[in-house]
């Protein structure tokens, strides 16, 4: 499957097998069965999506579920190590709204961008690498990276330090892009991503051939001990941000842009 039909597939694929696209379309059936006077099966299928509500609603499944794949990599501690260069994922900004609005927006991953900016200025030899296009079909008036730019250099980064890759759409083409843009220096790349996103990030870069990679988390979602609190969207944007990447890195493995288990090298240290 070509790049754009696999891009395309999987935005369609994941937008029918999202959660709340599940938990409506099941509402709908159960209603349409009701109309149609199969009125065991209706209530059926409508107790089983009110079974599903009260379940995401008031258990902690989905905080434990969110906090099991955000622990995959921990915050490292990289004073004493050369940094070759900070890798920021794509996704922590709202192109259409800065474009609305006029300013650059972020949304709730922006911490990927506090990072960056944090690290940047304790490594002032390392370049930073932001790469970022569109992970829509119907892509945004500008590309993330310009949305990114835009932020980093109003907080005072050198444009010298900038390097943007803005026509990526997924992680697969993040890797793989930035790493045509990445300098050749000695030391350790880190990687800046949500926490819940890092193993299939890290993994998908290992894939594409990058060696020493550091994995820097933030935009956690969970905290150790975290308890369900009863709201039902909370709960569901947990759900549904986990299965979005289990299933993201059981596609990409499957598909080969996935490294399991991760080669040699690949990690920093």
């Amino acid at each position: 499957m070509g790049g754009d039909a696999f891009f395309v597939a999987s935005r369609l694929g994941w937008a029918l097998l999202r959660p709340d696209t599940l938990i409506l379309v099941s509402f709908g059936f159960g209603l349409l069965l009701l109309w149609r006077g199969w009125f065991g099966a209706g209530r059926a299928v409508l107790g089983l999506v009110l079974i599903a509500l009260l379940v995401l609603s008031l258990t902690p499944l989905a905080p434990r579920a969110m906090a099991r794949l955000e622990a995959a990599y921990p915050v490292p501690v990289i004073e004493g190590r050369p940094v070759a260069g900070i890798v920021v994922l794509g996704g922590g900004e709202e192109p259409a709204i800065s474009v609305a609005r006029g300013e650059p927006t972020v949304n709730e991953a922006g911490d990927r961008f506090l990072a960056a900016l944090a690290l940047s200025r304790r490594f002032p030899e390392a370049p930073v690498l932001f790469t970022g296009g569109s992970g829509r079909i119907h892509p945004a008036a500008i590309p993330e990276a310009n949305v990114a730019a835009a932020l980093l250099l109003r907080a005072g980064l050198d444009p010298s330090r900038l390097i943007l890759e803005d026509a990526s759409r997924s992680t697969a083409e993040n890797a793989r892009l930035a790493a045509e843009l990445a300098p050749d220096r000695p030391g350790d790349w880190v990687l800046v991503t949500s926490a819940f996103h890092m193993r299939r990030a890290v993994a998908t870069f290992c894939a594409a051939g990058w060696r020493d990679i550091l994995p820097y988390p933030v935009d956690f979602r969970t905290a150790p001990g975290f308890r369900a609190s009863p709201g039902l969207p909370e709960n569901l944007g947990l759900l549904t941000l986990t299965l979005h990447e289990a299933l993201g890195f059981a596609v990409y493995r499957a598909s080969g842009l996935a490294a399991d288990p991760l080669p040699e090298g690949c990690l920093a240290g």
